[in-house]
């Protein structure tokens, strides 16, 4: 899947001398591939548990099994579902899959794990089935098995599962294990947002913004991300503070971008916090600018701390301090996860702070 990108965020934000080179990812804009980070947080959250039909003490004993690994003590957990696991208990095979996965309480053994999942997902259950899908897709330690797991997730699928759906989805998106097919993707996530999924109205609004199998249309594409934003999806608020602050609906509403926007950083979302600097250093929001790219750069995202280092280099928001900007540069000019364009920023960044400060640093400094 495309995902929206670079456009509109320095078309709208850009505040510092820098930023206009932020935009400059290589991809037309709205046309960039989704990083594998999106897909890989997707397939890896653990599946949420549901409720079991068991009869009287098999479902009190399961409910306290659960509770236990709600609690953190997965020993009392696994004594509490292995003997019902002997009596094939999908639910308690499911949930031993699990320990064994994660190594929760126990040695972690792919092996057993499987041999849990397994029973579990050929006595019906789904949360098993979407288990053995994500371990094939991953590998499990070995390999992916990308035609495996979709067989998995169909299991789930037909069983009405919205996860399933989704992940369906992107594999047809991208053409994992199945022939790429971008109708069959966005109807599988139409299926997943129609069941309040916030995975599936995000995919389709990710969908209509691109054009992926339905004809481009940004209105709509809000309202999935509006949609899947209101159920605490993150990446879906951040898009559409994006879509709000371009022209792309109508006239760019600063409140509402700011609203969202600061929705997705709440959420967590790691690019956020550098797009909500921006805004409140324009003034469309109150607060410091330098404090949301702190937040940003100790998240990880590295747009983020090389506004903080400008920040820094100039004392925006924080007392000037070059030398720790000039750090910060250094670190993202030597990391090779650093796109190229923002480590040619970095580099016109330390050549900036070096005309400004020709003598020397050292470490007295």
């Amino acid at each position: 899947m495309r995902r929206i990108g670079e456009f509109f965020f320095c078309a709208a934000m850009a505040v510092f001398a820098l930023c206009p080179a932020l935009a400059q990812s290589g991809e037309p804009p709205g046309r960039q591939m989704t990083p594998s980070k999106a897909f890989e947080t997707l397939v890896s959250a653990p599946a949420p548990h549901k409720s079991v039909s068991a009869a009287g003490a098999e479902k009190i004993q399961m409910d306290l099994a659960h509770q236990a690994l709600v609690d953190g003590d997965f020993e009392k957990a696994r004594a509490l579902a292995e003997p019902l696991a002997g009596k094939n208990n999908p639910a308690a095979n499911h949930l031993l899959g699990y320990l064994y996965e994660k190594g929760l309480g126990v040695r972690s053994d792919i092996g057993a794990a499987l041999r849990h999942y397994g029973d579990a997902a050929i006595a019906g259950d789904v949360d098993a089935q979407i288990a053995l899908g994500v371990l094939a897709f991953e590998g499990g330690g070995v390999y992916p098995d990308y035609e495996r797991a979709a067989g998995w997730f169909r299991l789930a699928a037909a069983q009405g599962d919205p996860r399933a759906d989704v992940k369906l989805g992107i594999m047809y998106a991208e053409g994992l294990g199945v022939a790429q097919d971008s109708v069959t993707a966005s109807n599988l996530f139409a299926k997943a947002a129609s069941k309040n999924d916030p995975d599936g109205d995000f995919f389709l609004g990710v969908a209509w913004m691109n054009g992926d199998g339905l004809p481009q249309n940004y209105k709509k594409a809000a309202q999935s991300f509006s949609r899947a934003a209101e159920m605490g999806h993150a990446e879906a608020a951040f898009h559409l503070a994006m879509l709000y602050d371009s022209p792309a609906i109508g006239a760019p509403d600063a409140k509402k971008a700011a609203s969202a926007m600061r929705k997705a950083a709440d959420g967590g979302y790691a690019p956020a916090y550098a797009a909500m600097g921006l805004i409140v250093h324009r003034g469309d929001a109150p607060g410091v600018a330098a404090d949301w790219f702190e937040k940003g750069m100790r998240a990880g995202d590295p747009h983020a701390a090389l506004l903080y280092a400008v920040a820094l280099s100039r004392g925006d928001g924080r007392a000037q301090d070059r030398i720790a900007a000039l750090t910060i540069a250094e670190q993202l000019i030597a990391s090779r996860e650093t796109p190229d364009a923002l480590r040619a920023q970095a580099s016109d960044l330390r050549r900036s702070i070096a005309r400004v400060s020709p003598n020397a640093f050292s470490l007295r400094d």
